[in-house]
């Protein structure tokens, strides 16, 4: 009980984030939080007494000093099997490949794993030999999640000589990402932080586009035969419009009929919630919510004997409060996760067994099940993007490099599009694949999730959009 209340106090610290990281895990957000089983759900920090005024600050860290200078594993387009004779040789050695790296953290709202993620990835890679020989250096500049915040770091990288702005978590980012776009420099982050950048040339989010969210619950609820359900959101701007012209139209293509639950989002009644569902006479149940509206809801259907199947949208926190509650219930990510890393394809169970290794190495360990494993994967899909460009690496040619990289690897999930715009309306994004978990016990009596219905698949072509 004390661990489960432990975990609570700290997720109140997120109450401003969670529609954000968790409503469409981490990508319309963010992935959601990663762990599960009996790991503990990591949660932001509070920045330390010392930490004074970060808003306003650029720092130039020194990455290498924190990585094990062993790289564990190589990078796709690594080593003579991967290139073909016709390939020009490339030499690097002594450049410098100037990035900015802006970060929300040190302030009221601090989410560090979305930059130490990030840099371990850096690390790693200048360690196996960077770019082609050339060394990554980050200029990080931390936001408080203020417009002034976002304006003022794009103010201050945008004189640094980058050549691209990478975002771990900008929450402001509708205040400066004109900004970016309009000096010619490539906005990339692992998912997206507002809707501009979703639909923006120049920009570049490397995972599942928001939209995709909407599809795994459908398609999940018409595989098992299921043609009318209730979905629960909570009465804010932005969920019922993505309840409205996103879900619904998706679930009517999907032949199931909405039964449309609004919760007071200061207030919810979840048990009237359950009770209207069940009065309409619903097959299912899914939540368009932040993680503790995913508690609520799966919380009081158990308690109220619903016993129909939850899609609890992109939520985690719920599975370790709730531990049996959770049982049975679907939510769903766009990348493979420690936690289920003896799912995993082969080659993606190694590379998550290396960025644990990396991850310790480095000191984090303890970031190893949270969200360090987004901006992880975003630069190691990020350093084969950049050895495709031939010439030299300036901003142009980096936007270039992602217009025409064709299909590139995925690090802990599918393959991306970079520049093909696999989801239409959210030309940015990279991907458009999702993948359904089931929270079962597994053999070693654990509770947790399973992938369910063959992994990864295209959630626009499930769409009807």
């Amino acid at each position: 009980m004390t661990s489960r209340l432990s975990r609570l106090s700290r997720l109140s610290r997120l109450s401003r984030l969670l529609p954000l990281l968790f409503a469409f895990g981490l990508a319309g957000a963010a992935c959601g939080g990663y762990g599960d089983g009996d790991a503990d759900q990591p949660a932001a920090t509070t920045a330390p007494d010392d930490a004074g005024d970060t808003t306003d600050t650029v720092v130039t860290t020194d990455n290498g000093a924190d990585v094990d200078d062993t790289a564990t594993g190589d990078a796709p387009g690594d080593g003579d099997d991967d290139i073909a004779d016709d390939t020009p040789v490339i030499d690097r050695t002594g450049e410098v490949i100037r990035v900015g790296y802006v970060n929300t953290e040190g302030g009221a709202i601090s989410l560090p794993e979305l930059r130490v993620g990030g840099e371990v990835a850096i690390g790693v890679i200048n360690a196996s030999g960077g770019i082609h020989g050339a060394m990554i250096e980050p200029v990080v500049c931390l936001t408080d999640g203020t417009p002034e915040g976002a304006i003022n770091c794009a103010v201050k990288l945008i004189e640094e000589d980058i050549v691209l702005a990478y975002m771990g978590v900008e929450l402001a980012s509708e205040a400066a990402i004109h900004l970016w776009l309009d000096a010619g420099i490539p906005y990339v982050s692992s998912n997206s932080w507002g809707p501009t950048e979703r639909n923006s040339p120049g920009a570049f989010l490397l995972h599942a586009a928001f939209g995709a969210y909407a599809v795994g619950p459908a398609k999940t609820f018409k595989d098992l035969g299921i043609d009318h359900i209730g979905v629960i959101t909570q009465d804010s701007p932005v969920g019922l419009d993505f309840l409205d012209n996103i879900i619904g139209p998706v679930l009517e293509h999907n032949g199931i009929e909405m039964e449309r639950i609004v919760v007071d989002s200061s207030a919810p009644d979840w048990t009237a919630a359950i009770a209207a569902a069940q009065t309409a006479g619903v097959e299912g149940l899914m939540g368009q919510l932040d993680e503790f509206g995913c508690i609520g809801m799966v919380g009081s259907a158990a308690a109220s004997g619903f016993d129909k199947p939850i899609f609890a949208g992109s939520c985690t926190v719920y599975i370790n409060l709730l531990g049996p509650a959770a049982l049975g219930t679907y939510t769903q990510g766009d990348q493979w996760i420690p936690s289920i890393q003896q799912f995993a394809p082969p080659e993606i169970a190694e590379r998550l067994e290396a960025f644990r290794e990396d991850m310790t190495a480095a000191g984090y360990a303890n970031m190893i099940d949270g969200f360090a494993v987004a901006p992880y994967s975003a630069w190691r899909e990020l350093e084969f993007i950049l050895e495709t460009i031939e010439g030299p690496i300036t901003a142009e040619s980096v936007i270039a490099a992602f217009d025409n990289a064709g299909e590139t690897p995925g690090w802990f999930g599918p393959n991306l599009r970079c520049g093909q715009a696999p989801w239409p309306a959210e030309s940015s994004h990279c991907t458009s694949e999702i993948m359904v978990w089931q929270i079962q016990e597994r053999d070693d009596g654990t509770v947790g999730r399973v992938p369910i219905g063959g992994g990864f698949f295209d959630a626009y072509s499930y769409s009807g959009l």
